[in-house]
């Protein structure tokens, strides 16, 4: 009976084909991993995982400590926003507090209507172009000084420091990307009126 010794050199010839093997298996493995993990991503989204993210076609989203999308009305103050006369009427009780002329979505991003509420009150606020530059929606970023948040979309009332056209048919010649343009006079008015609950009516 004999027996075959094991010596050094021998177990180091032994080791290193062992070796490739491992690190093959573990190559393939993995690579079988992310092919699965890609599928699952694409199957979930719809989407090809390898394509850039989608611009978010609506005006810049409030930060995430901001106001939820449940809040408690306050059933004595109203803002009514004529999109016919482009004007803005702020009600308390039923008698009228604030009149002003306004500007208010543009043909192909019209402002919303229906009935809304205020969610949130910034002072200032800084709005960031959604789109990319180059693209004809685009815009360069601003602060405001006095912002409502009125609908979840990232809609607000707000003062517009560069404009000068307010009034009928400003929205079909020189339009907002969806909110309402308030003048700045007046907007600091609205803005320390209103209460985050007031009613919104957009008609």
């Amino acid at each position: 009976m004999s027996a075959t010794l094991s010596t050094p050199r021998a177990r180091s010839r032994l080791a290193r084909p062992l070796a490739f093997i491992g690190l093959a298996i573990v190559l393939a493995l993995g690579a079988l991993m992310a092919q699965a993990a890609i599928s699952m991503a694409a199957a979930a989204g719809g989407a090809n995982p390898a394509e850039p993210a989608a611009y978010v076609v609506a005006p810049a989203l409030p930060p995430a400590a901001g106001p939820v999308a449940t809040v408690r009305p306050v059933p004595t103050k109203v803002i009514r926003v004529s999109i016919a006369r482009q004007e803005l009427t702020a009600y308390e009780n039923g008698v009228s507090v604030l009149t002003t002329v306004v500007a208010t979505g543009q043909p192909a991003l019209p402002t919303p209507r229906g009935s809304f509420q205020v969610m949130g009150k910034y002072t200032p606020y800084t709005f960031i172009s959604p789109w990319p530059k180059g693209d004809p929606f685009w815009y360069p970023t601003v602060t405001v000084s006095w912002a409502l948040l009125f609908a979840n979309d990232g809609f607000f009332l707000h003062d517009s420091p560069h404009r000068t056209l307010y009034g009928p048919d400003s929205n079909l010649i020189n339009g907002t990307h969806g909110c309402v343009n308030v003048p700045t006079q007046a907007m600091a008015t609205l803005y320390r009126w209103a209460d985050v609950g007031t009613t919104v009516v957009i008609e």
